[in-house]
């Protein structure tokens, strides 16, 4: 959850970059990311800077509940199972 990692904004149908909404661990991501407005939100992407795993607003939802559900970090495995198949 260490792992560095860029929110972007995308367009409506999340399939283009907007720009870059914030920066930080992943898990400094999510919290950002959860703190954003419903329709910002539902817009936004988690990527991992060094890693090949993006998250949708689906899997960031996800994603949370594992932060508030999970004793101190998840395995490297758990975190590529939230991960957007789609990429």
């Amino acid at each position: 959850m260490s792992e560095p990692a860029t929110i972007y904004a995308a367009d409506g149908d999340g399939a283009k970059r907007e720009g870059v909404a914030g920066q930080g661990s992943l898990a400094e991501c999510a919290e950002i990311v959860e703190g954003f407005s419903p329709e910002r939100r539902a817009s936004a992407r988690i990527e991992m800077d060094a890693l090949e795993l993006r998250f949708g607003p689906q899997e960031i939802d996800e994603l949370l509940r594992f932060l508030r559900d999970e004793s101190a970090g998840l395995s490297s495995q758990e975190i590529s199972a939230i991960a957007d198949p789609d990429g």
